[in-house]
């Protein structure tokens, strides 16, 4: 917190950064643009001098070449070399042997500038004229130049942004500041504005302050009534929040009670056939991805109508119930258990062989057998019939595989009820006898 206090700038920081910024940049093209067409006007006279001044000692050491006096080339170059800018001198004969030299040879570490005349004598080239212009000094100037520009322009940036921050200082944050401070002062917790902006100057910020002093009243006047009426609406939004919290929760109540009665049976409490379609889809599909071996079980309760007939609806129903209780009872709690309709029951028994689906199969049969069912004097028995699906590479649809479940469930019931049998178990004659009996009865 302390550190991020020490970087957020005022208003007069923030503007003196601005100005800073603009100056900085603007005199500094302008010094760029002054120093970078001082360099190319002192290169281009120092070039024109040079080439002059070659041409000229050219034309001198003509008559010196073609009579070849040495001597008087010699004198000639150590004079250039004592007398100008120009730090090496060199004549070359047409085949170009060094007649004479002067001055120190240029060095790749210095600044030099290499400039070469032919020697012409009666409109033919005699020798050739070399002269090494030493730029040291020319580099110094520009140098010196640069320094005292740019000390120039760090005065006149600091007095304009000293300028800039008294007078910031003075015409804009001092008023802003006082509105400020006034501002935070002078509303209390319910929004009411108690004290005016004490700002009597003819500018622009006197005239806000004025204006404001005299809307204040306004304000508050408008305050008092618009938290009169919140006070109102807060008390009705709160009525509304609450019939409709308590609407919400009926509606959610009502959904749940809808979701559970089209997936259920209203008289065993168990999930209807929707909903073991949709689960048994889910459960193959899983199944096929890991390799799991799952198996149908499809129930049907032995001369159901002769209990209804006997006994009557009532007593039917309670043994449909008590039927319900001892499969959920008996099966695993992973397993499914679901009504299919009428006195047929089927099971889902999740990651179940086919030799232990008929163990359980005959454990349920059994624990019906021997139940003493209420209002009934005799045994009630159930055939069983059994799918383990997938098996193989072979993959077929959920109502495929319940059709074979009760396949076999109509094998148990024509070979004597009360009996268990596998689809597996089965030969094509009595699975299409079973088939038939399906559809029959379907």
């Amino acid at each position: 917190m302390r550190v991020a206090s020490v970087f957020q700038f005022g208003i007069r920081q923030k503007m003196v950064l601005v100005l800073l910024a603009v100056l900085t940049v603007a005199l500094g093209t302008t010094s760029w643009f002054t120093i970078h067409q001082q360099e190319q006007n002192i290169l281009r006279e120092t070039k024109q001098h040079g080439e002059d001044l070659a041409r000229i000692v050219s034309q001198s050491l003509a008559f010196s070449i073609v009579g070849y006096d040495y001597h008087t080339i010699q004198l000639l170059l150590d004079e250039i070399t004592r007398s100008h800018d120009l730090g090496y001198a060199k004549v070359l004969s047409t085949k170009g042997n060094v007649m004479a030299e002067s001055g120190s040879p240029p060095d790749a570490r210095t600044s030099w500038t290499m400039f070469t005349q032919d020697i012409v004598f009666d409109r033919k080239t005699v020798g050739q004229l070399v002269l090494g212009l030493d730029n040291t000094g020319i580099i110094k100037r520009l140098e010196g130049q640069k320094t005292s520009l740019i000390s120039r322009e760090a005065l006149i940036i600091v007095l304009i942004a000293l300028g800039e921050f008294l007078a910031l200082s003075y015409l804009i944050v001092r008023p802003v500041s006082i509105i400020s401070r006034s501002l935070n002062q002078s509303i209390d917790a319910s929004g009411r504005i108690t004290h005016q902006i004490p700002i009597a100057s003819t500018d622009e910020f006197g005239l806000l302050a004025s204006q404001f002093n005299d809307m204040r009243e306004q304000l508050n006047e408008a305050n008092s009534r618009l938290q009169s009426k919140i006070e109102v609406a807060d008390a009705k939004l709160t009525e509304n929040n609450r019939r409709l919290t308590e609407q919400a929760g009926e509606l959610q109540r009502m959904n749940e009670e809808l979701q559970r009665l089209a997936t259920t049976d209203p008289l065993t409490g168990l999930y209807n056939r929707r909903y073991f379609s949709a689960a048994v889809e889910s459960d193959l599909a899983l199944a096929v991805r890991h390799g799991d071996v799952n198996s149908i079980l499809a129930l049907d309760i032995d001369h159901f109508k002769k209990v209804n007939d006997t006994y009557g609806h009532q007593a039917g129903d309670q043994v449909l119930v008590e039927v319900a209780n001892i499969l959920t009872k008996t099966l695993r709690k992973t397993d499914l258990v679901c009504r299919m309709g009428g006195e047929e029951f089927v099971m889902l028994c999740r990651r179940t062989q086919m030799r232990e689906s008929m163990a359980i199969a005959d454990k349920l049969r059994k624990e019906i057998e021997a139940h003493a069912f209420t209002g009934i004097d005799h045994a009630v028995t159930v055939s069983i019939g059994i799918v383990t699906f997938p098996e193989g590479a072979l993959v077929r649809g959920v109502d495929e595989y319940v059709h074979e479940a009760d396949v076999a469930l109509y094998r148990s019931k024509t070979g004597g009820r009360n009996r268990v049998t596998h689809y597996a178990e089965m030969d094509n004659r009595s699975i299409e006898f079973g088939r038939r009996l399906s559809q029959e009865h379907g």
